[in-house]
């Protein structure tokens, strides 16, 4: 799961609600394919973090994934300090990532362990 660690910026972008084509799991990435949200390959940019459960409507609440947000997630396996600078690619779920390079996730913080933070670099879909 992508939960904020903390923003660049005194700003908070505020939660938009967008429409999904599937279901899709608090705190994954989502890119936007055919006008709705859908869930994020290993290499997709996210255009947003889904920040809740589908609501009535069939619209998600979701923040933007700005490089300005640092975000706190889970690795597959071990990330070493060295790492940090590189990039990661999202798992299967989209949901965390995995210590696979050339992704979309750019590695900020890494303590050896599997918690990592970093940022995403904006994606170029629009709403």
């Amino acid at each position: 799961m992508f939960r904020i660690y903390k923003r660049a910026i005194g700003d908070v972008e505020p939660f938009e609600y967008l429409p999904g084509a599937e279901e899709l799991t608090p705190g994954s990435a989502a890119k936007v394919a055919s006008g709705a949200l859908a869930k994020c390959g290993a290499a997709d940019k996210p255009f947003c973090i889904v920040a809740g459960p589908k609501r009535e409507d069939g619209n998600y609440p979701v923040i933007r994934a700005l490089p300005t947000t640092i975000f706190e997630t889970e690795a597959s396996g071990a990330v070493t300090a060295d790492k940090v600078g590189t990039t990661l690619q999202l798992n299967e779920t989209a949901d965390g990532v995995t210590t696979t390079a050339n992704g979309p996730f750019t590695v900020t913080w890494a303590d050896g362990g599997t918690l990592v933070r970093g940022y995403f670099e904006p994606a170029a879909a629009s709403v």
